[in-house]
């Protein structure tokens, strides 16, 4: 290849180009291991989402992104391979970063992956992507060969700068933008290669908390995206003190009781929130009357319950390649 323009997208795990570099993974992994078959798909979950790179419009890598069961909320690396005529060109840590973006926009707040000892240049990319060692997790626990490694995936609140791309995001769901970012208001909004993914906000008054604006990309619901960021979200306002969780919702109480919320009468929230900007909005124009609350105890939301390396931040170093990972 003369030229190297690389483009990645997210394909069908049945793709036929996905299917073929599958199939010189699985050969590249047998040759490095003939002792141990390679178990290719047999841990593929359905709600796994593939990465592919192309040079040039040439296949030449990928990798997947697969949820871990609920309720953990990290997701787990799969598949994770490049061609050999294109190593040594920054492929995989590409491949690598944009499966963190996916990752961290289907609101996982940590991501895990596998791989073995005789694959060097994989541990290479992994450490310096800013991924730690951690016990291996099953089905690899009795895998003398494995080594497991995670990584937090921040999931970083809105910026005043964000407000535009917020408003607009809530806006083509269907969502009021009112307020957005207002004094009191804290939001998180993840992306991916797409744009905005899910947003979440949150209002306080003293140890009450109020969710508001969860929002989800049309094309990313149904995946557990804005569960994993409501988790999120109240695990980090349990962090700091909050011990009570309110929101008001007509339409997807469903939801809200799957995440153990249960209706109580509006002026509860109204009167524990007072001062939050979605009541006093309510109170002004006098929706109060029309909307729904649902209330829910933090105690099942402590700090404790974020996995045990997402209070630290790491980044992406230097480019680096990999010719096959396991998973």
């Amino acid at each position: 290849m003369t030229t190297f323009a690389l483009a990645i997208t997210a394909v069908a795990a049945d793709d036929p180009r996905i299917l073929r570099l599958i199939r010189d993974l699985d050969a590249d992994l047998t040759a490095r291991y003939p002792d141990e078959p390679c178990t290719g798909g047999a841990h593929i979950h359905p709600a796994i989402r593939f990465l592919l790179a192309e040079a040039d419009g040439r296949p030449v890598g990928c990798c997947a992104v697969q949820p871990f069961p609920t309720p953990d909320t990290a997701a787990e690396l799969k598949r994770m391979y490049v061609a050999p005529e294109a190593r040594g060109r920054g492929v995989a840590a590409r491949l690598l970063a944009e499966a963190e973006r996916t990752a961290a926009s289907f609101g996982h707040t940590e991501m895990r992956l596998e791989t073995a000892v005789h694959q060097p240049e994989a541990i290479a990319l992994y450490t310096r992507a800013g991924y730690l060692p951690i016990p291996n997790y099953p089905p690899y626990q009795d895998k003398s060969l494995s080594r497991c490694y995670a990584k937090p995936l921040p999931l970083p609140a809105a910026r005043s700068a964000d407000s535009e791309e917020l408003t607009a995001f809530l806006t083509g769901q269907g969502l009021s933008p009112q307020d957005v970012l207002a004094p009191g208001t804290r939001y998180w909004l993840t992306r991916d290669a797409a744009g905005p993914a899910v947003a979440a906000g949150l209002e306080r008054q003293g140890h009450c908390v109020l969710l508001r604006s969860v929002a989800v990309r049309p094309d990313l619901r149904g995946c557990g995206a804005a569960r994993r960021l409501v988790e999120h979200v109240l695990a980090e306002a349990a962090a700091q003190e909050g011990r009570t969780a309110y929101v008001f919702s007509t339409s997807a109480g469903a939801f809200w009781e799957r995440l153990g919320f249960r209706p109580v009468p509006v002026a509860e929230a109204a009167e524990v929130l007072s001062d939050a900007p979605q009541v006093r909005r309510y109170r002004e124009t006098g929706a109060l009357a029309d909307e729904a609350a649902w209330r829910r105890d933090l105690a099942d939301a402590r700090a404790d319950t974020l996995p045990p390396m997402s209070r630290g931040r790491y980044t992406a170093d230097a480019p680096h390649t990999t010719p096959a990972a396991r998973g």
